[in-house]
């Protein structure tokens, strides 16, 4: 097997990424209040591009733009404020804690992020005028506002996720048509759904570039807000309980941005997924070098390389089980009626040879391993007093969830 590169790296962390997305909107969507609400967030901007006549690849844009604005907007949350002041009471002698110049902060950096995003929208062909009326619009819409936290919280992944159910798998598809990632389990000549005269990337694909244009930008823009300001840069508390490889990779990263911004004509430009028009290999790999430098992810799913395609089949089984509880999984005998070889059919139908045998044993390694993580974080963000303001990138149910170790029923 070739040696792990830069651009693998990042491409496997953008299909671990995808895939959590993925296993974890099985839960949320299993809520009848979840379904409504992204219901109404979906119907509310497809009517506004619809309105304005925009279609196709650009509607897709403009899409992720106005649900990562909204985003924002609707991180603000006042049990945050409460929180921050009841934390600091007693601090700098007892003196009270100014709410009011909290909230003037947050909004600050709020409208500042939004503004950010407007002119990375702009680069992909989203007109500033159509951007900021259309997000007055969401803003101010009534039926918007009271969305559940578990429903405002990463929430243009999650629409992602809902939109595109089989992302992963496409997504390192595409990547292995490209030859940005070798498989040696893929053949052109077996995939039935193989674009014979198209060479533009899939709106699926060109979404999920934009989704990490999106999380590389809320990583940095409390850097680039506090530099845009006063020059200053913040360095975050030496954690000591972090790996050395860790603390580096942080120390790294501030270097990075700090060339960014010496260097750099347009301070913020440089997370851009340029996809307004035709998308090359070229500008894939630029996607996925830049993620490399400026997406930090700590993987859900272990394993190695060649163990994705396990790993994506592995959910294929578990949503199978529950909708059809009395097929077998595996059997070592005649297999061909079981859930396994239902799914090796279907990945068949993509390019990808794998055995049922193979789907079955992932299947019981994940199901063990990952999934319960997952159940733990989603019930983790269920029970969030609050969210934090979008800026500040707080990954902490995450990390809790990669900590913990209890095994228990994944569908329980």
């Amino acid at each position: 097997m070739p040696a792990t590169t830069s651009v693998h790296k990042a491409a496997f962390d953008a299909i671990d990424s995808l895939h959590f997305s993925q296993v974890m909107m099985s839960h949320i969507c299993a809520d009848p209040v979840a379904e409504e609400c992204y219901r109404r967030i979906f119907c509310r901007i497809n009517s506004i591009l619809q309105r304005e006549g925009i279609t196709g690849k650009q509607a897709q844009i403009a899409k992720h733009y106005l649900l990562g604005a909204l985003e924002i907007y609707l991180s603000i949350d006042s049990n945050y404020f409460a929180g921050t002041v009841e934390h600091n009471k007693g601090v700098d002698g007892g003196a009270p804690y100014n709410r009011e110049l909290l909230e003037q902060f947050v909004e600050h950096n709020q409208n500042y992020s939004i503004a950010l995003l407007c002119n990375i929208a702009d680069f992909n062909g989203v007109d500033r005028e159509f951007f900021f009326q259309a997000t007055e619009e969401l803003f101010n819409d009534k039926m918007l506002s009271p969305m559940p936290r578990f429903i405002r919280y990463r929430l243009t992944e999650c629409c992602y996720a809902l939109e595109y159910p089989d992302a992963p798998l496409f997504f390192y598809r595409e990547l292995v048509s490209l030859g940005i990632v070798l498989c040696g389990k893929y053949s052109h000549n077996r995939d039935q759904f193989l674009k014979k005269s198209d060479s533009e990337l899939s709106l699926l694909f060109i979404r999920a570039g934009l989704l990490f244009e999106f999380k590389m930008l809320q990583r940095a823009v409390q850097v680039i807000t506090s530099l845009n300001k006063n020059g200053t840069l913040f360095l975050p508390a030496a954690d000591l309980r972090m790996s050395f490889t860790e603390r580096k990779n942080i120390a790294d990263y501030y270097k990075r941005l700090v060339d960014v911004w010496l260097l750099e004509d347009k301070p913020g430009s440089f997370v851009v997924f340029k996809c307004k028009s035709d998308v090359s290999d070229l500008d894939v790999k630029i996607l996925l070098k830049n993620m490399n430098k400026f997406y930090f992810h700590k993987r859900m799913f272990d394993g190695t390389q060649g163990s994705w395609l396990g790993t994506l089949g592995a959910f294929d089984i578990e949503v199978s089980r529950w909708i059809e509880p009395e097929l077998a999984i595996y059997y070592e005998g005649n297999n061909s009626l079981t859930i396994s070889e239902k799914i090796r059919s279907k990945f068949m139908g993509f390019g990808f040879s794998v055995s049922a045998r193979n789907l079955y044993l992932r299947h019981k390694a994940v199901r063990k391993n990952s999934y319960p993580k997952i159940r733990y974080y989603y019930t983790h963000l269920l029970n969030q007093p609050c969210i934090f303001p979008w800026y500040l990138n707080d990954n902490s149910c995450y990390d809790m969830a990669l900590e913990f170790d209890g095994y228990q029923d994944f569908a329980g």
